[in-house]
């Protein structure tokens, strides 16, 4: 598997993103209004990037995740993805791993993100990966827990 930074406006991501909102309405029963791609300019250089997870040999897209500067040195995780059939073979290790050095190198010191308690497999990924329940930093009503993460200790 490969991931391909700077992808925010292509087709693929497109199509993956419309495939993550099908199965989050399954799943979290959320209200089609709110279910809607990023802006585009949140998720590109250098307010932040998303990135595709494909397979080295076929190119096809299996995952996403995508990553946005909220403010120097804070960097929310948005909506990391793998398609199911992908799932359990250790990608969302190497995806959480791809997005948090790629908020490093936007400048972020400490991750952020917040997830729906529907989401068991990606509950258990990120306390399993070091993240603590942290307060609220948005009002995303399906939202039910945040968590974040210090990727780099503040200086004494």
């Amino acid at each position: 598997m490969r991931v391909l930074e700077g992808q925010a406006g292509s087709d693929a991501a497109a199509n993956a993103v419309r495939a993550y909102l099908a199965e989050l309405r399954d799943r979290v029963d959320i209200d089609p209004s709110f279910a809607h791609a990023a802006d585009p300019a949140e998720v590109t250089p250098p307010r932040g990037d998303f990135m595709l997870v494909s397979e080295v040999a076929t190119g096809a897209v299996v995952g996403f995740g995508a990553v946005h500067v909220l403010e120097p040195g804070v960097v929310e995780i948005r909506r990391m993805w793998l398609k199911p059939d992908v799932r359990g073979r250790g990608l969302g290790r190497f995806l959480l791993s791809s997005l948090e050095n790629r908020a490093r190198s936007l400048g972020g010191r400490r991750v952020l993100l917040g997830v729906n308690e529907s989401l068991v497999e990606a509950c258990g990924l990120y306390r399993a990966s070091g993240y603590e329940p942290v307060e609220r930093y948005d009002d995303n009503p399906y939202v039910t827990h945040v968590f974040g993460k210090q990727l780099i200790e503040p200086s004494t």
